[in-house]
C-alpha cells in the first residue's frame, strides 16, 4: 500500500511530467499547425497511414470522435488535399478515406522536422543527460502503452 508521502511524491512527479510533455508536444506540433493540421487531423492522417483506407465510421471509431465531428474532419482533410475518397468495392454505396500523396508527403516532412528538432536538442545535452534520457524511454513507453493502449498511442510526428 502506498503511504501519503509516496502518494504526494507521485502526484508531484506526475504533474511535472505532464507539464514537460505538454510543453514538448506543443513545440513539436508547431510545424503541423503551420500546415493547417490540428492534433485531431494529424492523428487521423497517421491512423490512415497505419491502418490503410477506412470508412469514415471506422476512422471515427478509431479516433473516438462522433459522427458530426467526423463529417467536419473529413471535409477539412479532403479540402486540404491530405486524403481522398475512394469507392468501397465491397459496398458501392459507401466510400473509403485514403491518405493522398500530399498527405503522405506532409506526414513524412513533419516527422523529419520533428526528429530534426529533437535530434538537435539531444545533441546539445551532455553524455550523462543523453544516457538518462535513453534509460527513461522504456519507462515512458510503458506509461504511454498503459494509458493510451498499445498501438493507439503512436506519435504521428
Amino acid at each position: 500500500m502506498i503511504n501519503s508521502t509516496e502518494r504526494s511524491d507521485t502526484a508531484q512527479l506526475a504533474g511535472q511530467l505532464r507539464t514537460v510533455i505538454n510543453r514538448l508536444g506543443y513545440h513539436l506540433r508547431q510545424p503541423a499547425t503551420r500546415e493547417g493540421l490540428t492534433p485531431t487531423r494529424l492523428t487521423a492522417l497517421a491512423a490512415l497511414e497505419k491502418l490503410g483506407p477506412l470508412r469514415p465510421g471506422d476512422l471515427a471509431a478509431a479516433l473516438g470522435v462522433t459522427a458530426p465531428s467526423m463529417s467536419r474532419l473529413v471535409e477539412a482533410l479532403t479540402d486540404g488535399g491530405w486524403v481522398s475518397r475512394q469507392q468501397d468495392h465491397h459496398d458501392r454505396r459507401a466510400y473509403l478515406l485514403a491518405l493522398s500523396d500530399h498527405g503522405r508527403t506532409t506526414l513524412a516532412g513533419l516527422r523529419c522536422a520533428g526528429t530534426g528538432v529533437l535530434s538537435e536538442g539531444i545533441a546539445e545535452l551532455t553524455a550523462a543527460q543523453r544516457a538518462t534520457l535513453a534509460a527513461a524511454l522504456p519507462v515512458l513507453t510503458e506509461l504511454a502503452d498503459r494509458h493510451l493502449g498499445s498501438g493507439r498511442g503512436d506519435d504521428p510526428n
